[in-house]
């Protein structure tokens, strides 16, 4: 069921690959359009920036932090809390609507949790 929410957002516009990983760094499970993306690696690095982020919120007195987004020249890696023990990393490329993988994760989020 898990990997086939994933593979739904595969079929988003510029989407190229998914991590669900935990906060530990290690993936619980993926999907990507090719084997471009090293997702071991990125379920590890999404884990430590999110981690980075939200200590950065907690800082500054800001409540509860929703998202990460990475704006990169070939496009962005969305990161989000799915709960206090998983995340969801979404790699995409320049054509891609930001604003439509925010409003399908914000749909689907849990389903993805119900899922885990």
């Amino acid at each position: 069921m898990l990997k086939q929410i994933l593979s739904e957002f595969l079929q988003l516009d510029g989407v190229t690959a998914v991590v669900i990983a935990g906060r530990d760094g290690f993936v619980i499970e993926s999907a990507s359009v090719s084997g471009d993306v090293d997702i071991e690696a990125l379920g590890a690095m999404a884990s430590t920036g999110l981690g980075t982020s939200e200590a950065m919120s907690r800082e500054l007195g800001k409540v509860e932090m929703q998202q990460v987004i990475v704006e990169l020249e070939e496009g962005p890696i969305l990161i989000s809390p799915l709960s206090e023990d998983e995340l969801i990393a979404i790699v995409a490329d320049r054509s891609v609507n930001v604003g439509r993988i925010r409003y399908e994760l914000k749909k689907n989020r849990e389903r993805i949790i119900a899922a885990l």
